[in-house]
């Protein structure tokens, strides 16, 4: 079953995400309030995707995302602030508005998912071929 791991500080809004979450058919971590938590997470389990919310516990959650990316994880920002407030760097990565609409929420996790696994399967495929073990 697809983790996916919620960071939201909102306890009704991170609830109700939780809910929706699982309905479709995913298992949740968390929700974590705070990055600190998130960590904590990232490091005992191991997570198919990551719902961010920008500000969590008076803090940003841009070292999570910048932990997700080095570790090839997708994540999917969740928040009421516009892109352009995003740091460059995040400027390109899935962004959903809040408030969202589940289904547009439901298929962008769908679509990162799959944008994700395609990546994961280039960088297999790059490395047999690297090491002389790919197939021709």
């Amino acid at each position: 079953m697809t983790r996916i791991l919620i960071v939201e500080d909102e306890s009704i809004t991170a609830m109700e995400l939780t809910w929706q979450i699982e309905d479709a058919g995913y298992c949740v971590l968390g929700p974590e309030k705070s990055v600190e938590e998130a960590f904590k997470t990232l490091v005992r389990c191991r997570i198919d995707l990551a719902l961010l919310d920008i500000g969590v516990g008076g803090k940003t959650v841009f070292p999570v995302a910048r932990r997700l990316a080095t570790t090839g994880v997708p994540f999917v920002f969740i928040t009421g602030q516009p892109a352009s407030r995003l740091p460059i760097e995040y400027r390109g990565r899935p962004l959903v508005s809040k408030p969202y609409a589940l289904p547009a929420l439901i298929a962008l996790i769908e679509s990162t998912l799959k944008q994700g696994s395609a990546a994961a399967s280039r960088s297999l495929d790059t490395g047999r071929a690297q090491d002389g073990h790919g197939t021709s």
